[in-house]
């Protein structure tokens, strides 16, 4: 019985050591065990610490995307209305060590991961007047389809969706010499998810954030450029779920050598984070400059997360161009 135990362990590792995914036989130890159990928690370690990144990140690349320069835009009712339209781009650097530290346990050879990556945000925005009272009021909306993000620092799949809206009151609607005075608050919800896979791993990390804040901007137009700086807090509450899997033929490898030597192995892994905290307000400081020529306004402005830029670097860029009246 023990000599075919033997020639079964002996034609089982000849099996492996023939295949694309395997290991030598003097590989397969106890201690290979231990290695690739450890291995597994370096994996979701990695995914866990970019969930939590998400967390902070999609916030704020959310709020970069109805920045006016303008403090307030006007009355919708007046000669002539106040309202305009655009598109925006924006991206939001983000920690992906994490990310990088999972992809590679996972030996994704392929996958290009840096320690850092540019979280894209492209939507497109409407923004009009108040009636009777001095506000104004933008919605933003953006939904990519399934696209690559390998020319942004990484080699992911990615599908993105971002709804969000905001209202603003002027406290001063400026003049020759004061500037306009605005307190706003918002709300966005963003959804997506980054997707990796072989021919014998996959993972993905999926995310759901609603985000609300506060912020005050101050604005003062010279000629056709208008200079801002605004303040806001934010809250979120995130969905955020990753799970990644060893598939095909080397799952099929990795059960029979953890069944002939006994011992279980974690061959995947998944988490769910559902957070929601008061006390965890994201302050941010943003700015930037507008430039006016007619019915064409062109606006950069850049946003710090005042809380995360040191040890995260949590900071954003954005440029919009609409037609506004």
């Amino acid at each position: 019985m023990k000599k075919i135990k033997f020639l079964g362990s002996v034609a089982l590792f000849a099996l492996l050591s023939t295949s694309v995914f395997a290991w030598k036989p003097e590989d397969i130890t106890p201690g290979w065990v231990e290695n690739f159990n450890s291995q597994a928690d370096e994996i979701s370690n990695g995914f866990d610490d970019f969930s939590k990144q998400l967390a902070a990140a999609v916030p704020q690349a959310a709020t970069q995307q109805n920045v006016w320069s303008d403090a307030y835009i006007g009355q919708l009712i007046s000669l002539p209305p106040h309202l305009g339209g655009g598109v925006n781009i924006g991206f939001t650097h983000i920690d992906t060590s994490g990310l990088k530290q999972a992809i590679e346990a996972l030996q994704l050879d392929d996958i290009d991961i840096k320690s850092s990556y540019y979280f894209p945000v492209f939507t497109a925005d409407l923004r009009i007047g108040g009636i009777l009272l001095p506000f104004d009021f933008d919605i933003a909306v953006m939904k990519t389809g399934k696209m690559s993000t390998s020319q942004f620092g990484a080699d992911l799949d990615v599908d993105l969706l971002t709804v969000g809206m905001d209202v603003r009151y002027a406290l001063f609607k400026g003049g020759l010499i004061m500037p306009k005075i605005s307190v706003g608050a918002g709300y966005f919800y963003n959804q997506g998810t980054f997707g990796v896979s072989s021919d014998y791993a996959k993972a993905n990390v999926d995310y759901k954030v609603h985000t609300m804040y506060l912020q005050a901007q101050v604005s003062k137009k010279f000629l056709f450029v208008t200079p801002f700086v605004g303040l806001r807090g934010l809250v979120s509450k995130a969905d955020n779920t990753w799970d990644w899997a060893y598939s095909g033929a080397y799952a099929d490898q990795i059960e029979t050598v953890a069944g002939t030597l006994g011992a279980k192995v974690k061959d995947n892994g998944s988490y769910k984070t559902d957070s929601f905290d008061f006390n965890a307000i994201q302050p941010q400081i943003f700015a930037g400059v507008g430039v006016n020529f007619f019915v064409l306004d062109f606006t950069l402005s850049i946003t710090a997360d005042l809380r995360h830029i040191t040890d995260d670097g949590l900071w954003s860029g954005a440029a919009s161009l609409r037609l506004s009246l």
